[in-house]
């Protein structure tokens, strides 16, 4: 059975660019918070880590850490995610984000290295990482695979963000192509 053990986010939204905050997931978790305290920004890495899909409304840099109220010119971000594959394997899922502040102002935001690796044994022990793959639509497709899920059941269902969760009571056109989506139904 494939499950999500841990999860470490740095300099995403309100999550600080300069340390790292760790979530163990296993065997239940609860996520439990003020308004504007990161439930939501939890959820939306775990759906950019395993998706690499980032939040409706966020191109542009609106997902990572503002530079502007960090007082610096570029903010780091990453998302660390390490799962155990429906094969039982240890794997460890990291993707990096940058934002930069223009000279006019505006932020721009750039993807940096991806890496998808197996983890055998405890790395801090000496245990051994075989990267997978470092690119970023490889991982995009590999991650939902070991996962043993499709895309779509990750971001409609599991992930589902909640500015999207009125798509059950959509259009009946859309509705059938979520449907079709998220049961890999084809013609």
């Amino acid at each position: 059975m494939a499950y999500i053990n841990k999860l470490a986010i740095r300099g995403i939204r309100s999550f600080d660019d300069k340390q790292i905050s760790v979530i163990e997931f296993f065997p239940v978790t609860v996520i439990v918070g003020h308004n504007g305290s990161g439930k939501t920004t939890i959820i939306e890495c775990l759906k950019y880590a395993t998706t690499g899909d980032q939040p409706p409304n966020t191109r542009g840099g609106a997902f990572v850490h503002d530079p502007k109220m960090a007082n610096e010119k570029e903010v780091k971000a990453q998302v660390k995610l390490r799962f155990y594959a429906a094969n039982g394997s240890r794997m460890l899922a990291v993707r990096n984000l940058s934002v930069s502040v223009k000279k006019n102002g505006a932020l721009a935001m750039k993807t940096l290295e991806s890496i998808l690796a197996l983890a055998e044994g405890n790395a801090e022990q000496g245990g051994k990482r075989g990267v997978i793959s470092t690119k970023c639509a490889e991982m995009d497709a590999e991650i939902p695979h070991l996962l043993g899920v499709s895309k779509a059941v990750l971001e409609n269902v599991i992930f589902c963000h909640q500015e999207d969760s009125y798509w059950p009571l959509s259009e009946p056109a859309a509705l059938k192509k979520k449907f079709d989506d998220i049961f890999e139904a084809t013609k």
